[in-house]
């Protein structure tokens, strides 16, 4: 038989679904044509009549994808509102009359314990001045049980304007000048839910640096930051400091110094108005050697072997024998005068003074030598000729006696020098 569409009908049928969960029963639908496609037109018909439960787990899961979609995007905003619930909690506080901040936080009438942190971040140190310009990162920690907060999933709160809080009264007892270095705010107060505070500020420090020289430059110098209560006596307010709260930046150089690391220690001192609690900070430093090696060891030492050369030249040749004692004398001195303007001015003697002071004894002594031989004729020139007569060996030592003399006691000289201040700077 053939259909209207040009199908070729292939008899008559009866299509029947079974239904799930139903048994062995059937049902019988009215009778179709069976045409030659006639099996997905009964999977549709099926699917159309039973939803299928594999599409119903997919709604689902579409529904749990969509959910936790909403709940992740929307987090961070459920946050920051829970962080603005937070400051303003802590800013309400600070701003109630109940707060005075003129009041220190105490637990049952005791000393405020207050820790002291720094973080240093670059040091520079005027030889001249015995002064140290110190940038670093102060803080100061404490706890203040009226700032609790508490909102929940907060751990702690900024707040930009510190003054309003109670602050420790800390301040630098041998800075010269205090500078904050940042942009506005300088400073901040971090409150935690606990009531723990934490108070930041970044600073200049131009600091007093006393140096004992007599070692220069062979010396080893530190630095001591001190920081004290101004009003509040060791009975209201104490200072604690630890080695490992105060850190040093990675690959912070010191012009002329290598940095030893830091110390702490305590400083609290007596006045006619209290005992006052103090915390200090050493910065060791090593001075380098390399450096005045090249700059003033090495130009005094060859200056001295120019010197030296005079005692080789004929004994009748005096003015070329004269100038080679004399140029270096008069450039050693000059140069030694330049030098000492870059140093700081001391009422002792520095290992530099000694070395720079033989250094001039010995080119003096090749003067001198040189003028005394020509006075008495050419004392070498004498030797030359008595050794005509004697032993040629004789007259050779005679010649170059002086020479030993001078390079012999020199050597000694460097030896002795080195050791001494190599070992005790």
């Amino acid at each position: 038989m053939r259909g209207g569409g040009g199908r070729v009908l292939e008899g008559v049928g009866r299509v029947s679904c079974r239904k799930r969960g139903t048994g062995s029963r059937t049902r019988h639908l009215p009778t179709v044509p069976r045409v030659s496609y006639s099996f997905p037109l009964t999977r549709a018909f099926c699917s159309s009549v039973v939803p299928s439960q594999m599409a119903e787990q997919q709604v689902k899961m579409l529904k749990f994808i969509a959910l936790n979609c909403i709940l992740l995007f929307s987090a961070p905003s459920v946050r920051a509102n829970a962080m603005e619930d937070a400051t303003r909690e802590v800013m309400a506080k600070l701003k109630q009359e109940s707060y005075n901040l003129n009041i220190r936080p105490s637990v049952d009438g005791g000393p405020t314990q207050v820790n002291l942190q720094a973080y240093i971040r670059d040091i520079s140190v005027d030889d001249e001045k015995m002064e140290a310009d110190i940038v670093l990162t102060f803080r100061m920690a404490w706890n203040d049980h009226r700032l609790a907060f508490s909102t929940p999933n907060i751990d702690y709160v900024n707040i930009l304007e510190p003054h309003l809080a109670w602050l420790p009264d800390a301040f630098f007892k041998n800075a010269i000048t205090t500078q904050l270095e940042a942009i506005y705010p300088e400073s901040y107060l971090r409150v935690f839910q606990d009531g723990r505070i934490i108070y930041s500020t970044r600073m200049t420090l131009r600091q007093r640096c006393p140096m004992n020289l007599v070692s220069f430059p062979h010396d080893s110098q530190s630095c001591v930051v001190r920081i004290a209560s101004y009003g509040y006596t060791a009975a209201d307010v104490n200072f604690t400091m630890s080695s490992n709260e105060v850190k040093i930046a990675d690959n912070l150089s010191v012009e002329r110094f290598t940095l030893g690391g830091v110390e702490t220690s305590y400083c609290t001192s007596k006045t006619s108005t209290g005992e006052y609690s103090c915390a200090q900070i050493n910065i060791n430093l090593s001075r380098k050697f390399a450096t005045y090696l090249l700059e003033w060891y090495v130009p005094i030492f060859l200056l001295i072997v120019v010197a030296w050369f005079s005692f080789l030249i004929p004994a009748d040749q005096f003015l070329a024998r004269l100038l080679l004692t004399l140029i270096p004398l008069i450039t050693l001195s000059s140069f030694n005068n330049v030098f000492r303007q870059s140093l700081a001015s001391v009422n002792y003697t520095r290992a530099l003074d000694v070395f720079s002071g033989f250094s001039t004894i010995s080119i003096f002594a090749s003067l001198v030598h040189v003028i005394v031989c020509y006075v008495r004729g050419g004392g070498e020139a004498d030797a030359g000729r008595d050794g005509l007569g004697g032993s040629a060996k004789r007259a050779t030592l005679m010649k170059f006696l002086p020479l030993i003399i001078h390079v012999s006691c020199y050597v000694f000289f460097l030896f002795i020098y080195f050791i001494v201040y190599s070992f005790t700077g």
